[in-house]
């Protein structure tokens, strides 16, 4: 299934380019990150039972800033789910997750509660993938765009080497008849934020010229995987 595959790198879709190296890559060998590991591995105790164990992973992660995490750990403190019932550090975690722009956080905050049985659900949804990370998005935030291509298997290659989980994701969309995947980082309230965010990114970031994208038309374009 997982073939390697012969793809172009675009750095946007506003600037194509035809003089564009060849890249082969096999997409098993993409699945290794630490990140995203951890969260797999956190998911899979929690589902088993072993609530311990994937609050401990999760706390671990939350506390690097996983945006994913953060959520799913407020989701344990809320049940008492192998850490003690605490409903201020749920709070804590929950709101943690909504000032990165987590939508579910937004709307679980508004709501100030969940009901047991959709709460494991949203364990489930919870961003483990890259895909995930954008569905999730507010949509009225602004994202930066880093990278598109039509090869799925190299976006997810800059994914996982620079170590995004939690804070970005990827999307794909059909462009002229072909389908696109385009890497996007962080979610931000207003257009100036976003364009201020640009100068606070990592060298290795800013070197692929982001740009500003209004969450919402991404929403409107992107495509299940």
């Amino acid at each position: 299934m997982y073939q390697s595959t012969i793809l172009y790198l675009f750095n946007s879709f506003k600037r194509p380019t035809s003089n564009l190296t060849v890249i082969l890559l096999s997409f098993l060998s993409l699945l290794s990150s630490p990140l995203a590991a951890d969260n797999a591995s956190a998911l899979d105790a929690h589902n088993s039972g072993d609530f311990q164990t994937a609050a401990k992973l999760w706390q671990e992660l939350a506390n690097d800033g996983d945006v994913a995490a953060q959520y799913n750990l407020s989701l344990l403190y809320e049940n008492g789910s192998g850490v003690g019932q605490d409903n201020n550090l749920a709070r804590y975690w929950l709101s943690m997750a909504a000032r990165q722009g987590m939508a579910q956080a937004y709307r679980r905050l508004n709501a100030k509660s969940v009901s047991p049985s959709s709460q494991r659900a949203a364990v489930q949804q919870i961003v483990t993938t890259p895909q995930g990370w954008v569905t999730a998005q507010n949509p009225s935030h602004y994202t930066l765009q880093l990278a598109s291509s039509t090869n799925q298997a190299l976006i997810l290659k800059y994914f996982e080497e620079n170590r995004l989980q939690g804070e970005a994701g990827y999307y794909s969309s059909m462009r002229q008849g072909e389908r696109w995947y385009a890497l996007v980082y962080g979610a931000y309230p207003s257009v100036n934020e976003a364009k201020a965010a640009i100068s606070n990114l990592p060298q290795d970031l800013r070197k692929w010229s982001p740009w500003v994208r209004n969450i919402r038309s991404i929403h409107k374009i992107m495509i299940s995987e």
